[in-house]
């Protein structure tokens, strides 16, 4: 009878925790809705005058879907942290460190990511693309670009630099508990595998995947690097640690 009443007070503590995501998630919405064209405005790229719609009910499905993406990814990371208080109680403290610093760990990098990386990538592919329609002097061509396509081209940016960080993750895991001298000797298996991860996970063009898998192998190297300055650092205290003597070697033979 008290594990039944343990459980349902559990479901309840569960239901009132999954209650809090989903209504932060709507306050979200709802606000990212209320303040949709002060949103896009941040998302433009410096100088462009205007967008072109081409249908009548593009504009007001791009505001849709622009405000499902901010609310769902904020609504994410709402609900894990309740996930974390809920399971918190049962967890042991080695655990409960570990996830409290990564979820610290996700939330500085994710604000690192939009806040300063997001912007920049922006600007430098808006004006890698923007130029060639510029440079187009073959016939007179106005460039125009669509609001639709625009908005398209960010979400699959966002999914590529959300999915990155539980890449970084996954690989990191994978080198703490494996043998680091198979990582050095099968490192272009190693370059294979992360261009392949970053082909699933990406849009099939080459800057996508290029914007995932180079991270990967960047990180993948400081890993190696980093575990062979470490190997060198404990032989070195090795070699500088003195030998003590067996503390019954002196004493007296009868």
């Amino acid at each position: 009878m008290n594990r039944l009443k343990i459980s349902i007070y559990y479901l309840q503590e569960l239901n009132y925790r999954l209650a809090y995501a989903i209504f932060g998630t709507i306050f979200l919405f709802s606000i990212t809705y209320t303040y949709k064209q002060g949103l896009i405005f941040i998302f433009l790229p410096k100088g462009l005058s205007h967008f072109v719609s081409t249908g009548l009910t593009e504009i007001f499905f791009t505001y849709l879907q622009l405000c499902t993406i901010f609310s769902f990814s904020f609504g994410l990371g709402i609900a894990l942290t309740q996930l974390y208080l809920f399971l918190r109680p049962g967890l042991y403290d080695f655990e409960a460190k570990t996830t409290f610093n990564l979820l610290i760990t996700a939330l500085i990098f994710y604000i690192c990511l939009y806040v300063f990386i997001f912007p920049i990538i922006i600007k430098v592919l808006w004006e890698l693309f923007s130029a060639y329609s510029q440079n187009f002097t073959a016939i007179d061509l106005t460039f125009e670009p669509r609001l639709q396509d625009y908005l398209s081209h960010l979400q699959q940016l966002n999914k590529a630099l959300t999915l990155s960080f539980p890449c970084l993750i996954t690989l990191n895991v994978i080198q703490i508990y494996t043998n680091k001298q198979t990582w050095v000797k099968y490192r272009g298996i190693a370059y294979i595998t992360a261009f392949s991860i970053a082909a699933f996970i990406t849009p099939p063009d080459v800057l996508s995947q290029t914007l995932i898998g180079l991270p990967l192998i960047i990180f993948y190297e400081i890993q190696l690097k980093v575990w062979s300055l470490y190997e060198e650092y404990k032989k070195q205290l090795l070699i500088r640690q003195p030998i003590e003597s067996y503390k019954n070697s002196h004493r007296d033979k009868k």
